[in-house]
């Protein structure tokens, strides 16, 4: 397949740099020349150096997007931004070309109100970008059955399984990462038990499987700080932030880029907790009363 993603940024690295691995044909567009051929240069060493991968980067829209089975809008900006790039994408594909929004902040309904034939849109969201295990295959109102199954069958091209979503604030995966990575917080609020015992009580056992609170100072507290308050106003309070992550953002502990959030980083890897384990009560023995 012939594929354009739209947007340099991370998002559109990671949708590239995916579909490339798959052995699809990648447009990779961006407004920068030397942005995007930084990009490109970047998925190339990742893929082990391979000058033939399918990957070319341009500045041009329609030189991206003409002949494409699929056009992957990964560009930053709101709800307008991303309705102003579908709709002047439209103007220059077929008919049947699949359009498909990679943010998980934007509503792919409201987004594909721009387009003329909206019953082509759909969201895709890679869950564990680059190579994670899941997508994201997010159903707009407006998404045909004929849609949904040219998407799926896309995904599973990928090496990916297709997890089918409503359009919600969120979509599913994010809701349940955040949810848990709030609860867990709150868990430290509360004194329930220290960070790592908290972490190793969710990881089970399982060594490649971080626990939320390490998740967390990976992301970046500010991140998920941002993102809890965008899910709390558009969902309710059980998104809140918990106060903890307000006060260690404020306090510039912002997880793994500053050395120090929920743990203290040490090239790259989680050492202690950065605060002291509760100290969990217990019951004085009984007197000795022979």
């Amino acid at each position: 397949m012939i594929v354009a993603v739209l947007g340099t940024g991370q998002r559109g690295r990671d949708v590239a740099q995916r579909c490339v691995r798959a052995g699809h044909e990648v447009r990779l567009r961006g407004t920068d020349a030397s942005d995007v051929m930084d990009r490109v240069d970047e998925i190339r060493r990742a893929l082990n150096g391979d000058l033939s991968a399918g990957i070319d980067g341009t500045t041009g829209l329609e030189s991206a997007v003409s002949g494409s089975d699929i056009v992957i809008d990964a560009t930053a900006g709101g709800m307008e931004s991303h309705r102003e790039v579908v709709a002047e994408t439209e103007t220059m594909v077929e008919d049947e070309t699949l359009i498909a929004v990679s943010d998980t902040s934007l509503s792919v309904t409201a987004v594909a109100t721009g387009l003329r034939s909206p019953d082509r849109a759909v969201g895709l969201n890679l869950v564990d970008p680059p190579d994670g295990a899941i997508v994201e295959v997010v159903i707009a109102e407006q998404t045909t059955a004929a849609t949904r199954d040219r998407v799926t069958d896309f995904v599973e091209s990928l090496d990916a399984s297709p997890v089918v979503v409503r359009d919600t604030p969120g979509f599913a995966a994010l809701r349940l990462e955040l949810a848990t990575i709030a609860e867990a917080i709150r868990m430290v609020e509360d004194g329930v038990a220290g960070v790592r015992d908290i972490d190793r009580t969710f990881e089970r056992g399982a060594s490649d499987r971080d626990g939320p609170l390490v998740r967390a100072d990976r992301h970046g507290l500010e991140t998920v700080l941002t993102a809890l308050e965008g899910l709390a106003k558009r969902l309710d309070e059980r998104f809140e932030p918990p106060a903890l992550l307000r006060q260690k953002v404020a306090d510039g502990q912002r997880g793994a880029v500053t050395g120090e959030g929920f743990y203290v980083w040490e090239d790259g890897t989680p050492t202690t907790g950065a605060d002291p384990d509760p100290d969990v009560p217990t019951r004085d023995s009984e007197p000795d009363l022979r």
